[in-house]
């Protein structure tokens, strides 16, 4: 019994005695930089990109190695350099702990958006995101990677963009990419994503990048968290809304089904399709939806119009339509938005055609027809009751035209000019036929005619009005014209 506990107590007290010459002997200078030396070529070689490091701790008792200082030098692109670089990666088991590590790209040139911060801060060619994550490896063979990552958060020092935490969980074999149960965290905004396939382009087997999500993604979003990044318009936008959606694409494109979105109390409720075409060319970008159907109830559509700072026309009007239904098209293409379809209200029906807003010449413009507006309900003049009409209009929305113009006449109305034709219009229980309606504004006043041409007469009437919710103000003066009777052209022209 006693040879045994010596023999156990030999070999216990060998091995203490091994494990600490290996401990002396990892931690000296010649030993760190053999094993820095490998473990950089490694990488190197995987990652077909010079990778530097400049220091190495390795720890045999809890079976780690830290990474300090690390530099992956990556590609020159023909417009960007690119630089990663690493505070510290520790490599623990199958853990991967990563701190500071930095994304940065740089093309020389000024910003893109400088003196544009409506269109937001985002740019491709200035990017520095600092980002802490922890990864975990499950598998790993020359053919496949298993992997996950635990958590990650990152910021954009340029941009102010942030991501508070993202994980997800995701296999490879370097042909394709499995995504699952990836989720992503903002301030306000979550997004998830079930499932995506990923095809990773080759150009020796001619595939191109594509992916497809298995499963709809949702998301609960508040644009507000956007805003910085992509356009300042959306800094005031809070409203909640919950998004499902499938998406598909590539390299160049993006196409999306089966698109749900509601408010929490779905007074705002939108189902639709659309896609994103030539995404690389700015130029030809066209981004596209077709509405199926659109409800917007109970004071939401003016609700949503109160998100954005922007001068606000015919808020009154709009109230009285009362619960909106809306089926139809837009196109959002390069500085121009295109709208057309048919919107059902409590006051009627109506359809629009190329309604177009212009941020080259800063001008709205479309056509509008209605089968049955009851416009007097809308504009609050009881006499008017239901009209059949079509008419095209076009709106000035520059703001430095329009602070010029408010400050020489002040005023309370927006800027533009319609023209109607009016086929039929009840008027005090009296139908009239045939009208031709032109208005011009300035801003300050509304200057209009109304023409009926009868067959004794042709009737005129002149009008003014200075604010849309006080029409029953309007100023009106009637003036009539006489036809000659056919039969006195006929006996004044022989008479001459």
């Amino acid at each position: 019994m006693k040879t045994l506990l010596k023999i156990t107590g030999g070999l216990i007290g060998g091995i203490f005695i091994l494990l600490l010459v290996a401990l002396i002997a990892v931690n000296t200078d010649f030993v760190q930089n053999k094993a820095l030396q490998y473990i950089t070529r490694h990488l190197s070689e995987k990652l077909q990109m010079p990778t530097k490091a400049k220091h190495i701790n390795i720890n045999i008792f809890t079976l780690s190695a830290k990474l300090q200082g690390v530099d992956i030098e990556l590609p020159k692109g023909k417009k960007n350099e690119t630089f990663v670089a690493i505070e510290e990666l520790t490599l623990k088991g199958k853990r991967v702990d990563i701190k500071g590590l930095r994304f940065r790209t740089e093309n020389h040139k000024p910003r893109k958006n400088t003196n544009k911060p409506k269109r937001g801060w985002f740019d491709a060619g200035h990017i520095d995101f600092i980002a802490d994550a922890q990864l975990q490896v499950n598998h790993i063979d020359k053919d496949s990677i298993s992997a996950s990552i635990v958590h990650l958060n990152a910021t954009d020092s340029v941009s102010g963009f942030f991501i508070r935490d993202l994980s997800l969980d995701a296999t490879t074999d370097f042909h394709q990419i499995h995504v699952r149960n990836a989720s992503f965290q903002q301030e306000n905004t979550f997004i998830n994503i079930p499932g995506v396939d990923i095809w990773l382009p080759s150009k020796k087997k001619g595939i191109a990048l594509s992916y497809y999500t298995t499963e709809p993604l949702t998301a609960h979003v508040i644009l507000q968290d956007i805003s910085h990044l992509f356009t300042k318009a959306l800094a005031q936008f809070t409203i909640p809304l919950h998004l499902s959606v499938m998406v598909e694409g590539d390299a160049d494109s993006m196409l999306f089904k089966d698109i749900d979105i509601k408010n929490e109390d779905e007074r705002l409720h939108i189902n639709a399709d659309g896609g994103i075409e030539n995404l690389r060319n700015k130029y030809l970008l066209n981004i596209s939806f077709h509405v199926d159907e659109m409800l917007a109830k109970d004071d939401i559509a003016r609700e949503i119009i109160d998100q954005f700072v922007v001068k606000k026309y015919m808020m009154h009007e709009l109230r009285k339509l009362g619960e909106i239904h809306y089926k139809g098209d837009f196109s959002v293409l390069r500085k121009r938005e295109v709208f057309s379809g048919t919107i059902s209200t409590a006051a009627g029906e109506f359809n629009l055609s190329d309604l177009t807003l212009n941020d080259s010449t800063k001008y709205v413009s479309g056509r509008v027809s209605t089968p049955n507006l009851e416009l007097g309900k809308v504009i609050d003049l009881k006499d008017i009751g239901k009209i059949a009409a079509n008419a095209s209009f076009e709106f000035d929305i520059s703001k430095v035209r329009t602070a010029e113009m408010r400050a020489k006449k002040g005023g309370k109305l927006p800027i533009g000019a319609v023209e109607a034709k009016v086929k039929e219009a009840n008027y005090n229980k009296i139908k009239v036929r045939n009208i031709d309606v032109g208005i011009i504004s300035d801003g300050a006043i509304a200057e209009g005619i109304l023409m009926i041409n009868g067959k004794v007469a042709e009737t005129s009437f002149t009008f003014t009005f200075e604010d849309t919710r006080e029409m029953h103000k309007m100023k009106v003066k009637p003036k009539i014209k006489i036809h000659t009777p056919k039969v006195l052209r006929i006996f004044s022209k022989n008479k001459k």
